[in-house]
């Protein structure tokens, strides 16, 4: 409806452009957009009339990148390890993003983010990795999520994020062949403290800390069951204790509260069993093996084994399936083998079957 030579609010000038005048509530606005353009004129009315209500309520609207990073810092209430790789991804994206708002970001403007972390432009920066950059875009998007779900901004601009492609992962990591011969040559080497901790590692899908921090009272009342102290994501979700675990528990005296306290009731440091775990993992042909790479290690063999995403999320407590995913490799086999395992012996129903009359 045309009011005023105005239709939805619009109207072309003698020059040319684009003049509106809207009213919201109590309040009027009117004056003359900077383009000839019909479609872009209906967009600029559209986000100027969402500007005027939510200006009515109080809300901010024309967050910047650096503000919306500030928001979830001090709104978000993250653990302390979440929360300082946060401001470390936080402290890449405001000096090329952080003046640019929210509205405004662009795919165009994350390719910029990510030239300008993959190749920097001071000599004395060094280059980031694929995957680092990748968890910085990450952060960036939980941030702008954040915001958006408290109602801080209008709208999401980038709900897919133009993630970096990363490179096969070609990190070693032990298939079910591999775990007996890798732990017949830990047992060779290593003490009873490490081949436990190993065992934890590779069977429960412990990180090392929470496998040198094993406490008594972490254990279920029939020794099935484990809940670590220790979690990144903060999640208390007990986790199956490996039958070859429990078999050395049985060695293990206790001394105090901590299954292989060091000395004085002390607990082991990080790296006390990489040393073991790499010269093991070289006999077996697995060069440069280290910890973590027995919790990949776990994680594949399980998914291997028939479990679904959701299982290896809950067994190595992350709060996303696709951080889990990350852990799990590509067995070529796997499939095939799956497969064969789950609908073994319905070829032989059907074989054993009488035939059926014509």
């Amino acid at each position: 409806m045309a009011v005023n030579g105005f239709k939805n609010g619009l109207r072309k000038s003698p020059k040319g452009f684009w003049e509106y005048k809207i009213r919201v509530g109590r309040i009027t606005k009117c004056g003359t957009f900077q383009t000839t353009r019909l479609e872009t004129a209906k967009k600029l009315l559209d986000q100027l009339r969402d500007d005027v209500l939510r200006e009515q309520e109080g809300i901010e609207v024309r967050m910047t990148v650096a503000e919306v990073l500030d928001y979830w810092v001090k709104t978000r209430g993250a653990q302390p390890q979440h929360f300082q790789r946060a401001q470390y991804a936080f402290a890449k994206i405001i000096p090329v993003l952080g003046e640019t708002p929210v509205r405004r970001l662009t795919a165009a403007g994350i390719v910029a983010l990510k030239k300008a972390l993959l190749e920097p432009s001071d000599p004395g920066k060094r280059p980031m990795s694929p995957s680092s950059v990748n968890i910085v875009l990450r952060y960036l998007g939980v941030a702008i999520s954040w915001a958006f779900r408290n109602h801080r901004i209008v709208a999401n601009p980038l709900r897919e994020m133009p993630y970096e492609t990363l490179k096969e992962d070609n990190r070693p990591f032990l298939v079910r062949e591999d775990v007996v011969p890798f732990l017949q040559e830990v047992d060779k080497v290593a003490n009873l403290h490490q081949q436990l901790a190993i065992r934890a590692m590779l069977l429960m899908g412990l990180r090392e800390s929470e496998a040198l921090r094993l406490r008594w009272d972490g254990f279920s009342g029939d020794g099935d069951y484990y809940s670590p102290a220790r979690s990144k994501s903060g999640k208390a979700q007990s986790i199956p204790v490996a039958a070859e675990v429990r078999r050395l528990l049985e060695s293990v005296p206790r001394t105090c509260a901590w299954v292989t306290p060091g000395r004085a009731g002390s607990i082991h440091l990080k790296g006390y069993t990489r040393l073991i775990v790499k010269e093991a993992g070289a006999i077996i042909g697995m060069a440069n093996l280290t910890p973590h790479r027995l919790r990949a290690s776990c994680a594949t063999i399980v998914a291997a084994s028939g479990a679904g995403a959701h299982q290896v999320r809950d067994l190595l407590r992350h709060a996303s399936i696709s951080t889990s995913q990350v852990y799990v490799q590509k067995v070529p086999s796997s499939i095939k083998t799956l497969v064969d395992r789950t609908f073994d012996g319905v070829e032989q129903a059907f074989c054993t079957a009488p035939a059926i009359s014509e």
